[in-house]
């Protein structure tokens, strides 16, 4: 049978191929085009403005004829990304007299114009360039001191007038942009508190026992040294009351001790006074460490094992044995486990006493445990 051939219009063979090709080819241009524009470039991206976030946790209090101020170090920009280009930080401070204050800010909108007068009526106090900016670095923090004193000579005010502080600070990074200026720390200068008075030091085997005298409204920071001229706050926080117990200053050693006086301002911070008169004391260490606890005689077939907890400040322990009416005899006098077995007991009534021992050679009492041997059949 003979297959069926499609004619043209004016009877000639019609190519099925050819048909096929005439099919297709508006599609295969229409997907070169496709591609073509693809590849086509578009119009350029602007390039991102690298700004620093504005700092928001900027705090004020008053030491002495210093206002410290202290703020997390800028480390993000408004878009999120890590901020490596700090090129200055600039400190902001203005007077205002106290009257003439703005009630506390409570709105967004509160925030941003407490900011806005920050900048109208303040100054620029100090651009801290990198290496300042190194030097005023505390861990995650930034520290600068103002000098209250110097504010005073500086400022046209009436003493008679009450004046508050406003502290700002602002990031300039990324080709010299600035930072939005940061929240508004408040501090209203007063006159420092006197230093606490009495101070006494009394040692004993769970610390040192710091005592002054009591003021009503009155905390106190406790200050220690090892050697006078070096010191460290060790309250974390000011103290209400008299006294204070120590109890991480190492034994066999002197330490000297200084108090400061704190006091709450006004509308919030405090004031923190300059340190008393030092005093001075020996912290020897005489103190045994605290008897074995829970000891135990488990006889084990031929053999006995006496274990106990573990005593703290404890560097070794001495294991002596009684028996038969005869003085103890020491099985072992530098044990740093906290268990012996007596592979050799002696028949009858056994008592075993285990003494702890710290690092100098304090001893502690005794304690012990008995047990009661038969023969082994």
């Amino acid at each position: 049978m003979a297959s069926l051939v499609p004619l043209n219009a004016d009877g000639q063979k019609r190519s099925p191929l050819a048909g096929e090709l005439k099919t297709r080819f508006p599609v295969a241009v229409i997907l070169l085009l496709t591609l073509v524009a693809c590849g086509k470039e578009g119009p350029p991206l602007p390039p991102e403005i690298r700004i620093a976030e504005r700092t928001s946790d900027l705090k004020a209090y008053q030491e002495g004829e210093v206002a410290e101020l202290r703020w997390s170090y800028p480390s993000m920009t408004t878009a999120g990304q890590t901020l490596t280009d700090i090129e200055a930080i600039e400190v902001w401070r203005a007077t205002l007299p106290k009257g003439q204050e703005p009630p506390p800010p409570i709105t967004p909108q509160d925030r941003a114009l407490q900011r806005q007068l920050l900048e109208a009526q303040g100054e620029i106090v100090q651009r801290l360039d990198p290496p300042e900016i190194e030097a005023a670095t505390r861990g995650k923090f930034l520290v600068y001191r103002d000098d209250l004193a110097r504010w005073r000579q500086g400022v046209a005010v009436n003493p008679e007038t009450a004046v508050v502080l406003w502290y700002g600070v602002r990031t300039i990074c990324c080709r010299k942009r600035e930072s939005e200026l940061s929240n508004v720390a408040r501090l209203l200068p007063a006159k420092p508190p006197d230093p606490p008075t009495g101070l006494e030091l009394t040692a004993g085997a769970q610390g040192i026992d710091v005592r002054w005298e009591a003021v009503p409204g009155i905390s106190v920071l406790v200050e220690r040294s090892p050697d006078g001229t070096v010191w460290t706050a060790v309250t974390e926080q000011a103290v209400s009351g008299g006294e204070w117990q120590d109890s991480q200053a190492d034994q066999g050693r002197a330490w000297s001790y200084r108090l400061r006086s704190v006091a709450p301002l006004e509308g919030g911070g405090q004031v923190i006074g300059d340190p008393s008169e030092p005093g001075r004391i020996e912290h020897p260490d005489t103190y045994p460490p605290p008897n074995p606890e829970e000891v135990v005689c488990l006889p084990e077939g031929a053999t006995v094992r006496v274990r106990w907890q573990l005593v703290p400040g404890a560097a070794t322990y001495e294991v002596s044995r009684r028996s038969g009416g005869l003085p103890a005899e020491v099985l072992v006098s530098d044990l740093t486990a906290v268990e012996i077995t007596d592979v050799d007991p002696p028949l009858g009534n056994t008592t075993y006493l285990v003494v702890a021992r710290d690092a100098v050679g304090n001893t502690s009492d005794s304690a012990e445990c008995s047990v009661v041997m038969g023969a082994v059949p």
